[in-house]
């Protein structure tokens, strides 16, 4: 369902609207674009919005009150996702690619496989329910305090 100013997902409504404007925008393209999940296409869109705010100069959420330091370093592409892969496996998945990098037959050997990969890239990593939903997202930046210590259950 594509968006505009007035009809956007929940999750945008407290960011600053040069970067609401922009992520609707990327939002909307990637809906027409590609097959993706809702909920990782939403990420995505906030993700790259404020990216592109941030290397034009713009106010991204907080800096008007608050000084904000950079820790969004990565490049994009490199986050992860844990998948279902239609077979009672698990998958893990590098974002913008179709093809899975490896299959897991418990969730919690992919979740690893794929924090490992996000830490060294300082990504991030979307957990999918047996439903396809989004169960949790994990960002790793370098310097955000840990607090990843998650029970993650297989759905």
């Amino acid at each position: 369902m594509p968006w505009s100013k007035t009809n956007f997902p929940n999750s945008m409504k407290n960011l600053p609207l040069e970067v609401r404007e922009k992520a609707i925008e990327i939002a909307n393209a990637l809906y027409f674009e590609k097959n993706m999940e809702e909920g990782i296409m939403i990420a995505t869109a906030i993700s790259r919005a404020k990216d592109w705010t941030a290397n034009r100069g713009l106010p991204t959420e907080k800096q008007s009150a608050v000084k904000k330091r950079r820790t969004d370093i990565k490049k994009h592409g490199e986050d992860r996702y844990v998948i279902p892969d239609g077979n009672a496996n698990w998958a893990v998945k590098e974002e913008g690619t179709k093809e899975v990098e490896k299959v897991f037959r418990s969730k919690k050997s992919a979740i690893d496989l794929a924090k490992k990969e996000a830490k060294k890239a300082h990504a991030s990593v979307t957990i999918q329910k047996r439903t396809g939903k989004v169960q949790t997202r994990i960002s790793f930046t370098p310097h955000r305090k840990k607090k990843n210590n998650l029970n993650h259950r297989a759905s």
